[in-house]
């Protein structure tokens, strides 16, 4: 039997030489005496786990490797949190996706922001890493730009893909952690981290919790930023719809839409134009969706990762 206070957990997709990168990674942090790692491989194939399965022989500390067959990443986000919930002795989960990887402080920095503030869920910024060639806007823009926020609590975090959470937070919540209403669309961390606020749970900013992310070439492109952003407004929507009435989110959506299209003529002069292109796109998005529109995926397909933030 596992016996870790520390959980790392994976989800992995058709990944496999970003994986072996990742647990390459994950072998060398600091902190690692109370930990042990759980892989999730959400592919038939089982290509993720063979090499999970590889790589777990010379392994610094224990390794779990489980398969989800169900497709989607609310299947096996929540099949990660319970596995987790069933080792006995773990107080903390912490998450990290397969095109990622840490910092040799990264676990420990999560750990003592977690400590220090007493937060149940505590973030880390995640900066973008371009292959040769990508354009200069890239970086600079807004999906990709990774957050600045000091060390210490924090109002609210948006995303999975750096997060550790207390096994209280978990409990509270209970199944299932991520709403499967968000299997196609995204969002569903967003969810997720909604609704342990709205449980009166405290989060947390640890910036020296540092993780990169591969942007690969397909992405590294205005249309996809868009896309991405048309994405979030529906998303942001579709949570939001689950607290506020329909005619409140509405009247707001208007006003962004209102603000959002005074600001398009300063896209003849303005240095960040794709920025305040999609911020015009969010806004219509969230109308989108109020008006009954469909997932975002269908809406606006892309190829997905953990989502990033665009400002309201």
């Amino acid at each position: 039997m596992i016996v870790a206070g520390t959980v790392i957990a994976i989800p992995t997709f058709r990944r496999p030489q970003q994986l072996r990168h990742l647990l390459e990674a994950v072998a060398r942090l600091d902190g690692l005496e109370d930990a042990s790692l759980l892989v999730a491989d959400n592919d038939l194939g089982g290509e993720g786990a063979a090499i999970a399965a590889e790589i777990a022989k010379d392994f610094p500390i224990p390794v779990e490797i489980i398969r989800v067959p169900e497709p989607g990443l609310c299947h096996v986000r929540n099949a990660i949190v319970a596995h987790a919930l069933a080792i006995p002795t773990m107080q903390h989960l912490a998450m990290i996706d397969d095109d990622e990887w840490p910092e040799p402080q990264w676990l420990a920095a999560l750990l003592a922001v977690q400590r220090r503030t007493g937060a149940a869920v505590v973030g880390g910024p995640v900066t973008p890493v371009f292959p040769e060639g990508a354009p200069d806007w890239a970086e600079q823009t807004l999906v990709f730009r990774s957050e600045q926020r000091p060390e210490g609590p924090a109002d609210m975090l948006y995303a999975s893909n750096n997060l550790l959470v207390t096994r209280a937070a978990l409990e509270a919540l209970g199944a299932p952690w991520f709403d499967p209403a968000f299997n196609r669309s995204g969002g569903e961390d967003l969810d997720f981290l909604t609704r342990l606020k709205a449980l009166g749970f405290g989060f947390g900013w640890a910036p020296a919790a540092c993780v990169s992310e591969w942007v690969g070439a397909e992405r590294a492109r205005k249309a996809w930023v868009l896309r991405r952003m048309w994405r979030i407004g529906v998303t942001d929507t579709k949570v939001a719809r689950k607290t506020t009435s329909r005619p409140a989110l509405a009247l707001r959506a208007l006003a962004l839409l209102g603000l959002r299209t005074a600001a398009l003529p300063a896209l003849a002069w303005h240095r960040n134009r794709l920025d305040l292109a999609g911020q015009w796109v969010k806004a219509v998005a969230r109308l989108y969706a109020l008006a009954g529109g469909g997932d975002a995926l269908y809406a606006a397909p892309t190829t997905f990762s953990s989502p990033r933030r665009g400002s309201s």
